[in-house]
This record gives structure tokens, sequence and C-alpha cells, in this order.
């Protein structure tokens, strides 16, 4: 489901505003700057220097559903729902013998929690609230639910400073059209994101993809008279053709 994919893109641009990039000295919706990542972990290079640890976010579309309106409803379109799982973390560098990778923090720390708690707030913030997420609630309808899970072996006495955050989703199903490129609402996102978004740039990738595909539109319906138009009731038999 596009839509869904909307969804995350949407809310990769309101923690990193494309406008925010073009600043010397930017002020970012969350202390994870733009340690932001669609749809991958952090990595090792991109551990900021000198630091305890570097928070970071990982976007991703877990699940998307479309449900029928009603008994009298076409399937065409529904009442559409996806997950947004944004993963937030205190990132570090690990060494094994495959040598230097990203992991979060492997460290019962107070101080720590409640950083990674105020990164998870942020998140929060701007999806729902702040005025970077203007795109993102563009694009979903209503948020039924946000659900924030620790990552942790609590029977092993293990604990990493890595929460996952689940935003359960209403928003608009995909709308199909015989105009070419990309259907509803993905492309209004596109079109209304800025010229240097990330964003915008991958769905510029899609539409081009959806051009090169082969849809003849169909042009009209005309109607041809198969009965005799002199009987008792006037023209019967119409029947429509489709004229592409």
């Amino acid at each position: 489901m596009l839509a869904a994919e909307a969804m995350r893109l949407a809310a990769y641009e309101a923690l990193v505003p494309s406008d925010r990039l073009l600043q010397e000295n930017p002020v970012w919706p969350t202390m994870a700057a733009d340690h932001v990542f669609d749809s991958q972990a952090i990595r090792f290079e991109d551990l900021a220097d000198g630091v305890e640890f570097t928070p970071s976010i990982a976007l991703y579309t877990d699940d998307s559903r479309s449900v029928r309106r009603g008994e009298g409803a076409t399937s065409t379109i529904g009442f559409a729902t996806a997950t947004l799982t944004v993963v937030c973390e205190l990132s570090v560098a690990v060494k094994d013998d495959g040598g230097p990778f990203a992991d979060a923090m492997a460290t019962s720390d107070p101080k720590a929690r409640l950083v990674l708690g105020a990164l998870c707030a942020q998140v929060r913030q701007a999806l729902v609230r702040g005025p970077t997420g203007a795109a993102f609630r563009r694009v979903v309808k209503s948020v039924e639910e946000i659900r924030i899970d620790q990552f942790a072996l609590p029977e092993m006495g293990l604990r990493w400073m890595r929460s996952t955050m689940s935003f359960s989703c209403s928003i608009a199903d995909d709308e199909f059209t015989d105009a070419a490129g990309l259907p509803q609402p993905i492309r209004r996102l596109m079109e209304s994101l800025p010229d240097n978004s990330y964003a915008k740039a991958k769905l510029l990738e899609l539409h081009a993809l959806f051009l090169a595909t082969d849809r003849t539109a169909l042009a009209g319906i005309d109607f041809s008279t198969t009965a005799d138009p002199a009987g008792p009731e006037g023209p019967q038999g119409t029947v429509p053709t489709a004229n592409p």
C-alpha cells in the first residue's frame, strides 16, 4: 500500500525538515538531529565523534491493510490502516571479530534512560503536534494508538538503550485513476514537499517508474442501440461500449 509508504516518508520529513538542511546552525525537532534513517538502522560510519552516545532514529512501515467500507461497497477504496515503527536508541560503537559496528548501549544508566525517554517524547511531539509534522498529519487521518516497547531481556538482566515506538494510524487509502504516474495520496505528498527533500527525491524516482508503465486511459463511453427504436416503449436495448 503506497499510502503507508507515504506515511513513513512524511514522518522522515517531519523529523529531518528540508529547510533545516540549508541552515548553518539548524535547530532540529529531536536530539537525534539528522541521525534519522529510512528503513535501516544507524551505521558505524554515522556515529558522532567524541560523544558518549549518538541518539538515532530509524523509521519502518511494518504493516498496512485496507478493509471494505461495508457490504454494499466495492473493494476499490476502503478503510486503510498502517503501523509506523520508530526505533529510538542511544547508539555506540561495538567491536567484534568482524570489525566495529553501531548498536544500542547495553547498560543500565538512569541518566541515559531519561535521555532515551526524552527522545521518544520529542518524536511524538514532532509527528502529532509539531509544525514540521504538517505533511505527516495530511497523510495520517488519526493516530489511534502509540505503544512504546523496551528492548530488554529482563529474565537475564540485560537491557539496551533502545525503545520501539509503534504508531497505529488510520490513513487515506490508495486512489488509482487512469492518469499516468503515482496514485493519491502519495502523489499529493510528492507535490507538496520541498525540492531538496529526501522524501521527494525518492517519490520522484518512484513516479518515473509509474510513468514508464503501459496504461491506456479510458477516453469515454459510447452507446449503441440494438433494438427497434419504434417499439411501443421507445428505444430499448442500449449497450454501453468502452471507447479507449
